[in-house]
């Protein structure tokens, strides 16, 4: 039998929000950040109408891009398309890391980032933290004793929830030096209050990238669909790695029209914005501890502690959440804000397990 590069042998496998086995429809899903409301209209019927399939998709997605460039303000020549953000990592981390080299990020965090670190032979030097909230104003300071080739900084961070301040990125920034990439990946960013403009700071500065994605608050997760905006030369690199013809003609066509549709965006990021303030304030009257987000998810430890066994007792009651282990953080759920019936579903769910173990604590059985 052929053996694989010991770096491939190392890998950890992905884990998904979802149990692999459990059907979508036989649970209501609140563990894989998805929009339960879907994409927009306009997108379903541009998918209704496509009835390509012999002839390949427009390589460049140059009708997506001229989308993309009104709605962010960023040229074609600085947009590079991909099957989604983490196709996009795994891209960067081939076109840039060497083995020794090192990637700096902070803890807790999106996995991906280290997997393609690993990958590569590379290292990788994760910022540590309490688990509830990241330090931003010690992040500089992390990155300028370990001189990274790359900076991977997720913002709203999954799964914390928090949002890198604008002082603090250009902070990292000046620490990492003319030797290193800074890539800020953006994949929640619609949801947030006020982000900082990282646009602006990219077309300044070649050594900014940004992650954005369709899969969130456009609801185009089946469909894959990530962007890298960055400097031309950056472009160029990753472009060189990249599979050519990343993305489906379908994926083109539902992604530019789902962009146009500015209005069923802001519905979206209404919607998650008041269900997120909702469910973390039902969360804390039930005694969670809860840390501020600016996702489309809470990131809240139970009053005991014993977040497993929430996530278990929940999934037995139809629930799915992220339980924090997959991030290192054995305290902690994660929870995507659903719409207002999966809410109403789950708050009944957590009040039924709270009342079970009451009852099995006053009658002297073993809680869970």
């Amino acid at each position: 039998m052929i053996e694989p590069r010991p770096e491939v042998r190392a890998l950890p496998a992905y884990r998904p929000g979802r149990p692999s086995g459990v059907a979508a429809d036989a649970m209501q899903n609140l563990a894989a950040n998805e929009n339960p409301w879907g994409p927009s209209p306009r997108a379903v019927a541009a998918w209704r109408a496509w009835d390509g399939g012999s002839t390949y998709p427009d390589m460049a997605g140059q009708m997506l891009k001229e989308v993309l460039e009104k709605r962010w303000g960023v040229p074609p020549a600085a947009l590079l398309l991909g099957t989604g953000s983490g196709h996009l990592i795994k891209c960067l981390s081939e076109a840039y890391l060497r083995p020794g080299d090192r990637v700096a990020t902070v803890h807790p965090t999106f996995s991906l980032y280290a997997h393609g670190a690993r990958l590569m032979g590379a290292e990788v030097a994760a910022m540590p933290g309490t688990g509830a909230s990241v330090d931003w104003g010690a992040l500089a300071g992390w990155v300028a004793r370990h001189r990274p080739r790359l900076v991977f900084l997720c913002t709203p961070n999954n799964p914390t929830g928090d949002v890198a301040p604008r002082a603090a990125i250009e902070a990292v920034l000046a620490a990492l030096g003319d030797e290193g990439l800074l890539v800020l990946d953006e994949a929640y960013r619609d949801f947030a209050a006020a982000p900082p403009d990282t646009v602006s700071l990219a077309a300044r500065h070649p050594h900014v990238a940004l992650l954005r994605t369709l899969s969130k608050v456009y609801g185009l997760a089946g469909l894959r669909v990530g962007a890298l905006v960055a400097d031309p030369s950056v472009i160029d690199a990753v472009g060189r790695v990249r599979e050519p013809f990343a993305v489906s003609a379908p994926a083109l066509a539902m992604g530019r029209a789902a962009v146009e549709d500015e209005a069923h965006r802001q519905w979206v990021v209404e919607a998650v914005q008041a269900g997120r303030a909702r469910l973390e304030a039902a969360l804390a009257e039930r005694g969670w501890a809860v840390n501020p987000s600016q996702g489309n998810f809470a990131w809240a430890a139970p009053p005991a502690g014993d977040a497993e066994r929430w996530q278990r007792d929940l999934m037995a009651r139809g629930i799915l959440v992220r339980w924090g282990g997959s991030f290192g953080v054995k305290d902690r759920l994660r929870i995507t804000v659903g719409t207002s019936a999966q809410e109403h579903l789950l708050l009944a769910a957590l009040d039924a397990v709270a009342a079970s173990r009451r009852e099995k604590q006053a009658g002297g059985g073993p809680v869970g």
